[in-house]
Formats: structure tokens, C-alpha cells, sequence
């Protein structure tokens, strides 16, 4: 097995993952793993690419989400599995795939688990030709305000508590005008707290914004917040929480392939909790089993 790693010097725990990693192919008797380390100008796409490149059969990914994503999208179609040691702050595509929290464990299930396909979102921001991935969740409005508006210090600090303020004075936004259009159909008129495209289900402290979403269906749970008043906010948060089906007031949930949201204003846009913009238009599409991840 040809193995290759791609780590976040950046994030604690990347010696560690080279130490542990390096010793169970020497064990195995393959190849000494080539190491590509990110930086702050190249993320994980192009080492993915060079890994690729190199013959890799499986790159091994130690770092948060962002990091994640970017050797996702440099591994996107190429049948090259994907490991991950989630060191991150959120780690919300590791947390989905129930993949160990500890590096040891998560190490083990990187390179001696079975791979299973994983869909891929990629996004298009007014009218840039750039493709930029996302594999858990892509938003525009107040939610990537609220993302916006949090401390980065903060977050590496506390982790997912630190949104709470800036959440809660997001939370009494008023909504506004979007244009969205599903599957290339027709333009649908409305006034939203936020949209969301969910490639997968869970996020922060156990909530499920899209129960029963799936990460292979090829489809992603397109959230509308039509949110007009902080009774609203209940039966959002009860969905959330107790994994309710269906629709509640405030919000509404349907499975497209494509999405379209058109803004007169500019609006925050986020990708797996990395803010984009603010910008008016906000184009997704998911590629179906782009990915083949070790779970």
C-alpha cells in the first residue's frame, strides 16, 4: 500500500500522526510515507494533487475541516481513498462519519478502514469560474454573518461555544430577499433568515439540521429559514435537536441536486464554517461519490 500524507503543522497532534502513521507502514512493510505539509497560501488541494501524482493509494489527512476540504477537492474523482485524523477545531465531516476523536484510534481507522463513497459539494460565488468545495455544509445570510462575526481566537480556544453570542444577536435579524431556484427550475420568491445546502447532517453539539440527510445520496437537504419571529425559533431548535421530520413553521427542507440563491444585497456565505463574500449570488451542485473516505 502506497500511502501519503498531507498535514497542518498549524494544528496540534501532526507530529504525532507522522510518528504513528510512518511506524504502522514500516510494520506493514510498504513504503516510507511521503510527508506534504499546508501552508497558509496552498491548503491541501495541491499537495493532494502532487500525493495523486506520486502513485499514493491512500493520503492520509491530519487537520480541521478547512484542511479536509481542500485535499477532498484534490482527490475528487480520482479514486484515491481519503483517511482523516480530525485535529481541528469542529471536525464536522469526521464527527458525521463517527470517525474516533483520539489520533491513535482515528490513525487506526485511516488506515485499516473500509472505504465508503462520500458526495462532494462545490460552489460557485457570484460569477467566479473558481470551484470552491465544500463536504459538509454551504450557507448564505444570517448564518454566515454569525460565522462572520465570531472570533476565530475564540473558536480555537472554546470551540462551537463561541458562536453563541454573535448566534444570538443574529438570531433577531430581519430576513431577507432571495431568489432561489432548485434542479434548474423555476425561481422561487422568498424572504429567509439564511439558506443552507447540507451534504451532510449533524453540526454543533449534537444538532441535526437535516435528519435522515444521507453523505452518498447525491442530493443535498436545502434548507429555507423562513424565520419571522423568535417563536420561530422553537420549533427550528426542536427539529434540530429531537431529529424531527418534516417541515415546522419557519422552516422548510427539500433534496436538490443543484441550488441557485440570488440576493439584491450582498450576503455572507459560508463553506464548512469558512466565510466567503459577501457576495449576491451563491451557485452549489453536489458530485456524487466524488470521494472515497476510510470510516
Amino acid at each position: 500500500m502506497r500511502v501519503a500524507l498531507v498535514l497542518n503543522p498549524s494544528k496540534g497532534g501532526w507530529e504525532r500522526v507522522l510518528d504513528r502513521v510512518t511506524a504502522a507502514a514500516t510494520e506493514a512493510g510498504w513504503p516510507p510515507p511521503p510527508v506534504h505539509l499546508t501552508t497558509r497560501e496552498e491548503t491541501g488541494r495541491s499537495q493532494a494533487g502532487d500525493a495523486v501524482t506520486e502513485g499514493a493509494e491512500l493520503v492520509v489527512v491530519a487537520g480541521g475541516d478547512g484542511t479536509v476540504r481542500a485535499v477532498a477537492h484534490g482527490l475528487s474523482g480520482t479514486g484515491v481513498e481519503l483517511g482523516i485524523v480530525p485535529t481541528g477545531t469542529a471536525n464536522l465531516l469526521a464527527h458525521n462519519l463517527s470517525l474516533p476523536r483520539s489520533i491513535p484510534a482515528a490513525v487506526r481507522v485511516a488506515l485499516t478502514g473500509r472505504a465508503r463513497p462520500v458526495d462532494l459539494g462545490i460552489a460557485h460565488v457570484d460569477d467566479e469560474a473558481r470551484d470552491l468545495p465544500f463536504v459538509v455544509l454551504a450557507g448564505m445570510g444570517h448564518d454566515a454573518a454569525t460565522v462572520a462575526a465570531t472570533r476565530p481566537a475564540l473558536k480555537e480556544r472554546i470551540g462551537w461555544p463561541a458562536y453563541i453570542a454573535p448566534a444570538a444577536v443574529s438570531a433577531l435579524r430581519r430576513p431577507v430577499p432571495v431568489t432561489v431556484r432548485h434542479d434548474g427550475g423555476d425561481p422561487e420568491h422568498l424572504r429567509v433568515w439564511s439558506v443552507l445546502a447540507a451534504n451532510c447532517t449533524r453540526v454543533h453539539a449534537g444538532v441535526h439540521i437535516a435528519p435522515g440527510g444521507l453523505v452518498d445520496d447525491g442530493l443535498f437537504d436545502v434548507l429555507e429559514m423562513t424565520v419571522t419571529r423568535p417563536g420561530h425559533w422553537i420549533g427550528v431548535a426542536a427539529k434540530g435537536v429531537f431529529r424531527l421530520s418534516g417541515d415546522v413553521a419557519g422552516l422548510s427542507t427539500r433534496a436538490s441536486r443543484e441550488v441557485e440563491i440570488l440576493s439584491e444585497e450582498p450576503l455572507h456565505i459560508q463553506l464548512d464554517g469558512d466565510v466567503v463574500g459577501p457576495a449576491r449570488r451563491l451557485h452549489v451542485r453536489c458530485l456524487q461519490h466524488a470521494l472515497r473516505v476510510r470510516a
